[in-house]
């Protein structure tokens, strides 16, 4: 007979002893595991024990229990709610049964076989949902797309800690995977950009290309190692990979990062998506491969100072990073903010500004404080340009979000630009909005039109208004700021012609080196060995 984990959760501690006085007359059945006062403390235990029914009282201090409700069926979608409702909350308690919580009881007064029916009508439903589970993994695997399908969930189980390690060789006949797991290392492949591909393709087309990713991955793993891969929850592809001789640190990192390249070349080529890859460490068994997951998780949050192209990400032999100091950063940023003054020039601050973005970009702060940091300077800085009132008040910087370091950068040193140009010569709306809309899309092919239509301008008027404001038509001012984006991307690393001409959206390739040439006197190969 299975036994059913229980939580409780209420703010009255009399309901809370008459709960515990309930469940200790049915402790073959059920089993209280914890007792929460709050909606917070609710979370924090639920996470923890995992509990297969939560009895939640609906009106509480802080957060009540449709909130509690709607935050754990996020994260715990097998767990069933039973709400406890006075008469009184009762629009609440119709509220919560529209969220689909199993029940409400009741409470004033709290009636034992109220209770009772309800958690086995609870009871019920979890059985109907083991069966169900139960049937799904006996089902045929003999087609990939049931073996992904079963991968992902059993596998997702296992890192989310559902399944036990010592207990998920029982599902590896199922599985297709050796039940044994010696040295390995864990990885995961990443988009370079998740939103831009959920923006770019409905969600037929996402998982068409998703299972296509799945099986190029398979298919590259089992011709170069042995494991296997599966999608995860978060539509991830993580896989277990393993060489026929892991020696030593320096061997299995050069293994990964050349594994890693293959991968994401063959995505690129037949999926034609740009991914990252990373890598744990060398681990062993089941019970490392949470742990080994995060680890590679961790090592691709470095993508947010990726540009363009898959990049692989392991943990370098007898390598320990040693962080950047975000203070540091913190420091020069206050230094510019401080000095800031209505005779300062854009071009005085070009070195400053170019020291804090080498810097961020060597030590590659974490997204989430390096964030913090820009949005806390561009605030100093708006404050300090309203105070001077000698522009229009610049409206307050957005970071969006899954934004990557270059584009954060790039609006930046545009937003700082813009305000101190407009002393002197102000700039239309229209022109500043077309000029960061072609610094956000500078690898796309970008036409006058388009740019027009952006700014909501007659593309004949569009075209007058930005020669005249910037001395430059607007096809030479676009490839200019392209070749310069090129020049950029050189100076970081070895990239071919035909890499650049693609990075910035020239699409030929002839055309571009001639651009190129024109702007700074050679082609970008001889310029690079020349200068670079």
């Amino acid at each position: 007979m299975n036994k059913y984990r229980c939580l409780i959760v209420d703010d009255e501690d009399l309901i809370i002893r008459s709960l515990e006085q309930f469940f200790e007359g049915h402790k073959g059945k059920y089993e209280l595991i914890g007792k929460a006062y709050s909606g917070q403390e609710a979370i924090d235990l639920a996470m923890e024990l995992k509990p297969d029914i939560v009895l939640t009282d609906i009106v509480m201090p802080g957060m009540n229990g449709i909130e509690l409700i709607d935050v754990l069926k996020e994260r715990l979608p097998r767990t069933i709610f039973i709400i406890l409702t006075a008469y009184s909350d009762f629009e609440y308690a119709k509220q919560a049964i529209r969220m689909n919580v199993k029940d409400y009881i009741v409470k004033v007064p709290l009636s034992e076989t109220d209770i009772f029916q309800a958690l086995d009508r609870a009871a019920q439903t979890i059985h109907e949902m083991q069966a169900k589970e139960a049937e799904l993994r006996k089902l045929n695997t003999s087609r990939l797309d049931n073996l992904y399908r079963l991968r992902r969930q059993i596998v997702s189980e296992l890192l989310q800690g559902d399944i036990h390690p010592n207990h998920f060789p029982r599902y590896c006949d199922e599985l297709k995977v050796n039940p044994v797991l010696n040295d390995y290392c864990f990885l995961v492949i990443q988009f370079d950009d998740e939103a831009l591909f959920k923006k770019q393709y409905g969600q037929a087309d996402q998982m068409i290309i998703r299972y296509g990713m799945l099986n190029v991955a398979e298919e590259t793993l089992q011709a170069k190692a042995q494991g296997f891969v599966s999608e995860v929850r978060d539509h991830r592809i993580i896989g277990f990979v393993t060489w026929d001789s892991m020696d030593n640190a320096t061997d299995v990192y050069k293994r990964c990062r050349e594994f890693g390249s293959e991968l994401i070349e063959n995505i690129q080529r037949y999926m034609k998506q740009v991914v990252h890859v990373g890598f744990s460490s060398r681990r062993n068994g089941w019970a490392t491969a949470a742990d080994s997951f995060g680890q590679a998780s961790e090592l691709l949050r470095d993508v947010y100072y990726s540009v363009g192209t898959g990049q692989v990400y392991a943990k370098q032999p007898s390598h320990s990073a040693q962080p950047g100091d975000e203070d540091t950063i913190r420091m020069w940023f206050q230094e510019i903010s401080r000095k800031l003054a209505p005779e300062t020039k854009f071009d005085d601050l070009k070195g400053k500004l170019s020291r804090i973005a080498h810097y961020a970009r060597e030590h590659h702060i974490p997204e989430p404080r390096m964030s913090v940091l820009l949005r806390k300077f561009m605030d100093d800085v708006r404050q300090k340009i309203v105070v001077w009132k000698l522009v229009v008040d610049p409206a307050p910087y957005v970071l969006e979000e899954g934004m990557k370091f270059e584009q954060q950068w790039s609006r930046v040193l545009a937003y700082i630009n813009d305000c101190l140009s407009q002393r002197h010569a102000p700039v239309r709306s229209e022109i500043s909005k077309a000029k960061q809309y072609i610094e956000d899309n500078i690898a796309e092919r970008l036409t006058l039109d388009e740019v027009a239509e952006y700014v909501n301008l007659v593309p004949s008027y569009f075209s007058t208004l930005f020669k005249k404001l910037e001395n430059e038509n607007f096809v030479d001012y676009v490839n200019r700021r392209k070749i310069e984006k090129a020049l950029a991307l050189l100076k970081e690393k070895d990239y071919s012609n035909l890499q650049l001409s693609k990075l910035v959206g020239i699409h030929n390739e002839r055309y571009f080196c001639t651009l190129f040439k024109h702007l700074y006197g050679l082609p970008p190969q001889k310029f690079r060995k020349t200068y670079l």
